[in-house]
Order: structure tokens, then sequence, then C-alpha cells
């Protein structure tokens, strides 16, 4: 797979993208980040940021704000440069960092598999203001659900990549399952209406 490399010109179409995202999501991919790669990798995140001309200070970023969701893509984005990953380590990153989430981890501890598909919805408006998720299927006997995003935007082919990770280790978390696999149905992308993804365990 090839490496990932931002451009200018793709980190200003990012970025005139609207929608904002929960601190939470920064604070936990901070938090991931100086784990995995420590404080200097991370300084280096936020020097490419500045040098396309949107600065972040991921310790200044709190979990009771709102930050735009383009940001938190691009960060994304420019951390998989910086390291020299490729889209595969763009699953692994994700699928990492429901694990550093204080908020993921309760959710999936104290709630039944039934309770997080039901309630899924509500946890996506918590963190995100605009978009709508909704799991328009599921059958816990043969274990799989369909997810549905309306009015998530077109930002980048790999925030889907991020999307899976993100949703396996999740699934994994609530169903103790790992034979977590998550298919992407329909795409903005494919100028399908909406996104759309299958998951079984």
């Amino acid at each position: 797979m090839a490496k990932v490399k931002v451009t200018k010109k793709e980190a200003d179409r990012i970025m005139k993208i609207r929608g904002n995202v929960s601190g939470t999501i920064f604070q936990s991919y901070y938090k991931l980040i100086l784990a995995k790669k420590g404080e200097g990798n991370l300084r280096k995140v936020e020097k490419r940021m500045q040098e396309l001309g949107y600065p972040v200070k991921f310790k200044e970023t709190s979990s009771f704000k709102w930050y735009p969701e383009s940001l938190a893509l691009l960060a994304s984005l420019v951390s998989l440069e910086v390291f020299g990953w490729d889209e595969e380590r763009a699953f692994d990153l994700s699928y990492e960092v429901p694990l550093y989430s204080i908020l993921v981890k309760l959710f999936m501890k104290y709630s039944s598999m039934e309770t997080v598909l039901r309630e899924a919805p509500k946890y996506w408006q918590k963190h995100f203001d605009f978009g709508e998720m909704k799991c328009t299927k599921y059958d816990l006997k043969k274990r799989y659900t369909i997810v549905r995003l309306d009015g998530y935007k077109k930002y980048h082919p790999i925030q889907y990549i991020f999307i899976k990770g993100f949703s396996t280790r999740l699934f994994e978390l609530g169903t103790g399952s790992k034979n977590v696999k998550v298919e992407q149905t329909k795409s903005l992308f494919n100028n399908d209406l909406y996104d759309e993804f299958k998951i079984t365990w």
C-alpha cells in the first residue's frame, strides 16, 4: 500500500468542510500517539500541521469543547505521513483509539450488545454535531448489524479505514468476539446517498 502524503491543496480542501467533533476524540487520539510514538514524535505532527497552515496543540485541547472534524481527520492523516505509515497502519491506528477513550470503555462495559446498538445514535450525537448514525438492522442471533451514516461528509477515502478500525475494536469490546468484520456496502465516494457498513461478529 502507498504511504500517505498530505498536500497543502488537499489540506485546504478538507478544512473547508464544516462539522464539529467532541474534544474527547482529540483527547483519545493525543493519548494514543503519545503512548505509541512519544512526545517528540507528537511534536513532529504538530509541526507539520503548522506547516500546512492548521496548527493544533494536542495538550491544550479539552474534552469539554468542540473542534472541527476536518481538523481531527487532518491530524490523523498528517500522523500517517510523519510516521511513514500506509493505509494498513491507518486501520491499526484507529483500532487502538477506543482503548484510550474512557467513555467508550465505560459504555461498552456496562451495556449489553442490544443496548449498544439501540443507543449508538445517541452516542453519535454526543460526539458529532452533524450527521446521523442509524442501526437500520440488527440480529443478535445471526450476529450482524447494518450501520448507516446519513449526512457524514466527504472528507477523504481514508476516513472509512479509520471507521473500520474503530468499529472493529468497538464490537470486539462489546461482543467479546475476535471474529469481527466490518464491510463497507455504500460510500459517498461511490456516489451513494449515504455511507453504510455491515458488521458481523
